[in-house]
C-alpha cells in the first residue's frame, strides 16, 4: 500500500478487480463508493467465498491513485459438528470427546 491519496467522492470512477491464484473472482467500474471500504465489502460480495488469500486492486480514475491490498479466505463457517458431517465409515470414536 502506498501513502498516496486514497479518499473518494461519489463522483469517482473506481475499477477494482480481486484475485484469488491468479485466477479473477470478481471485478468492477462504477462510481458512487464513499469509502475504499465501501469498494472492499462491494467486491467481496460479488465474489462470494474463496480459498485462499486474495489479491484486491483499486484504481480511481478520476483522481489517479492506486491501491493493492491482500485479503484472507471467505469461507463458510464450519460446522458445529465435523464428525456429525462426515459419512459413519470415517468417524472414529473417543473417550476425550
Amino acid at each position: 500500500m502506498s501513502n498516496t491519496r486514497t479518499s473518494l467522492s461519489a463522483s469517482d470512477q473506481i475499477f477494482a478487480t480481486l484475485e484469488v491464484g491468479g485466477k479473477v473472482m470478481a471485478s468492477v467500474s462504477k462510481t458512487n463508493f464513499s469509502s475504499v471500504e465501501d469498494v472492499v465489502r462491494f467486491i467481496c460480495a460479488m465474489a462470494g467465498k474463496f480459498m485462499g488469500l486474495a489479491k484486491l486492486h483499486i484504481r480511481n480514475k478520476t483522481q489517479g491513485w492506486t491501491r493493492s491490498m491482500a485479503l484472507p479466505s471467505r469461507q463458510a463457517r464450519p460446522q458445529a459438528s465435523r464428525s456429525l458431517a462426515m459419512p459413519a465409515q470415517y468417524r472414529q470414536a473417543s473417550l476425550f470427546a
